[in-house]
């Protein structure tokens, strides 16, 4: 287990009669990456979307919030959605947030799934990978170059130099989110850039395998070498005390939470459109409610603490992971809940021999 880092990644769905008010709700995932810190977990990341009362509009925000709040822990973006974003703005916020932080920041890129949020921020999903690729390009000169001129498709600028610099030089490490689209995961490898990866995406391991063999074949084919690069998952977690515990807790939020996000799915068209991006189009045609028994089996890390344990080994064997950032707040799961399944996973699962 050594060589697997562990962290929190926060996708939250708010429950208004269940999750408290805003500010509660802020204030219990604030508490509980101090908590993670503590324990010696490495990060907390934080996703954008702009769905109601699903993740967060801005994560720079939050990981400010938490920067103050810690010294140690890791604060990651999971993911910024780049071609949402105005790439001058999104240089700043981040940059003040590795400065807030003293350096501790981890920059997750990605173009996101969610059509909805590219319908409320008015840009077409169809420009997603020109807007993706063109702001990456500003951002990382902004935080590299003391002046940028750079003349684009969407943003001109003229001898422009960002202020702050992030303390991280020559940048803040750079991650990038792959799902099902191959390109992306080729992308990345010949890119050299770290990846993250969401498996309970895929209702067989077979092909989260042969799209990770797709990015580690292009670091190679691209001279970089594999083990400087990192690769990240996300899955679902509660490590309960015992199956009763597990059944009062986790299982009711995890059915909230697909209820969620399957409802979300279906109001707001939210998915890519599977004509366009035919790497979804198995995805759409297979659409079922992935049962809570599917979910615990393989596609996330929900029981006991020795079923976490197991699971979490052979996830990390299965897809040779050097990180495993867990969804912890999730469905409304009650926040002493969460504080105790965190501490549990800590001492039984990491700590264990």
């Amino acid at each position: 287990m050594a060589r697997v880092k562990f962290g929190l990644c926060y996708i939250p769905d708010y429950h208004p009669e269940l999750s408290g008010s805003w500010h509660q709700w802020y204030e219990n995932m604030i508490a509980e990456v101090v908590a993670a810190e503590r324990l010696g977990l490495d990060g907390a990341w934080f996703a954008e979307h702009r769905v109601p009362g699903f993740a967060f509009g801005n994560p720079a925000m939050m990981i400010a919030a938490c920067a103050r709040e810690t010294r140690k822990i890791r604060l990651g973006a999971s993911i910024s959605l780049l071609p949402l974003n105005n790439p001058v703005r999104i240089a700043e916020d981040y940059a003040m947030a590795d400065v807030l932080s003293g350096g501790r920041l981890e920059f997750g890129v990605g173009r996101g799934l969610y059509k909805y949020d590219y319908d409320v921020s008015n840009v077409p999903m169809s420009e997603s990978r020109e807007r993706f690729d063109e702001n990456l390009a500003i951002v990382r000169a902004l935080w590299t170059e003391p002046s940028v001129t750079y003349l684009g498709r969407w943003t001109r600028l003229e001898e422009h130099s960002l202020g702050p610099r992030p303390v991280q030089q020559p940048s803040p490490p750079i991650w990038v989110a792959a799902i099902r689209t191959e390109a992306s995961y080729a992308w990345a490898g010949r890119e050299g850039f770290h990846l993250l990866i969401a498996p309970f995406f895929f209702p067989n391991a077979e092909d989260q395998l042969r799209l990770l063999d797709v990015y580690r074949e292009n670091l190679v084919r691209h001279g970089h070498d594999p083990g400087r690069f990192e690769i990240g998952a996300v899955y679902h977690l509660y490590c309960g005390a015992s199956d009763e515990d597990v059944a009062r807790h986790a299982d009711p939020a995890l059915a909230r939470y697909q209820a969620f996000t399957k409802a979300t799915d279906l109001r707001r068209q939210a998915f890519r459109d599977p004509v366009a991006y035919k790497d979804w189009k198995g995805f759409f045609e297979n659409r079922e409610t992935i049962t809570l028994d599917q979910m615990k089996a393989s596609r996330a890390v929900i029981g006991t603490a020795v079923e976490c344990r197991e699971k979490v080994e052979m996830l990390a064997e299965r897809f040779g992971l050097t990180r495993m950032m867990f969804e912890v707040n999730y469905g409304a799961l009650p926040h002493p809940a969460v504080m105790e399944s965190m501490a549990r996973f800590a001492a039984e699962v990491v700590g264990a021999p």
